[in-house]
């Protein structure tokens, strides 16, 4: 008979998403968040931020490879890329996949890379890479630098507390003026169905400093209402250049990212 014992993701006021722990891995109080790692049946291990689902072994490929590649693939040629959050490593995995020179990682919470590649190996390998040279410090602070980024990726938490600013209109502006002419920034933006607020604001910090920008959704089952939303945005305009295959995205998913429904193209036409 297996332990009654569950972790839950309060997903509103009203809505919670749990899972039954059958091991509870890790438990530390950083200096910036709660970090929880149990082990479930089905999903495998689980990574919780502040008791929000980061990631589980069984369907972080959703979410890492759609953060991803639709940005990857719609450069000409990227080469140098900046990867804001991601302390897991995934993100970083699935950018080492194309044709890159360097990857600049910032991450606020040195404890999330440390514990990631403790019980995340496969995950985080990427931090192994010579090519990954990882900041642990503010984004916000880390994008006042000059540099020359051919593709920015937004992988922050949800936009309260310290990742707050990284959804700011002030946030963007400095961004945008990281990357090359070409470049390209993309960002989560959260549940279209759970939180809307949070597509409406980036879309409104995004459009005000890049000339093009492009929402797009892609399933991630363990995150709130299972459907996630994403931004690209550039000053040049944003097509899939090349092919790319993954467990998650393909071409095809590419070339229908632009196919919303009308409650999503309702939310975005809020701006």
């Amino acid at each position: 008979m297996k332990v009654d014992h569950w972790f839950f993701e309060n997903q509103n006021e009203d809505v919670k998403f749990g899972i039954r722990v059958s091991e509870h891995l890790a438990s530390v109080q950083s200096k910036y968040q709660k970090i929880d790692i149990v082990k479930n049946d089905f999903f495998g291990k689980v990574l919780f931020l502040d008791g929000c689902f980061m990631l589980t072994e069984k369907d972080e490929y959703f979410y890492q490879e759609m953060i991803t590649h639709p940005a990857m693939v719609s450069h000409p040629h990227p080469k140098n890329v900046l990867i804001i959050g991601g302390g897991d490593g995934g993100v970083a995995r699935e950018v080492l996949k194309h044709d890159i020179e360097r990857i600049d990682l910032v991450e606020i919470d040195e404890e999330v890379i440390n514990l990631s590649k403790k019980f995340f190996p496969e995950i985080a390998s990427s931090f192994d890479d010579k090519r990954v040279n990882i900041f642990n410090m503010d984004a916000f602070e880390f994008v006042n630098k000059t540099g020359n980024y051919d593709v920015i990726i937004v992988d922050s938490t949800d936009p309260i507390g310290f990742a707050a600013s990284l959804f700011s209109e002030v946030f963007y502006e400095k961004a945008s003026k990281l990357l090359g002419k070409e470049g390209i920034l993309v960002t989560q933006t959260g549940s279209p169905f759970m939180n809307p607020a949070h597509i409406i604001k980036a879309i409104k910090g995004i459009s005000a400093n890049f000339n093009h920008y492009f929402p797009y959704l892609a399933s991630v089952p363990t995150y709130p209402s299972g459907l996630w939303s994403y931004v690209m945005a550039s000053n040049s305009p944003i097509f899939r250049r090349r092919k790319f295959t993954g467990k998650y995205y393909n071409d095809e998913v590419y070339d229908s990212l632009n196919k919303y429904p009308q409650f999503f193209k309702d939310i975005i036409e809020q701006k």
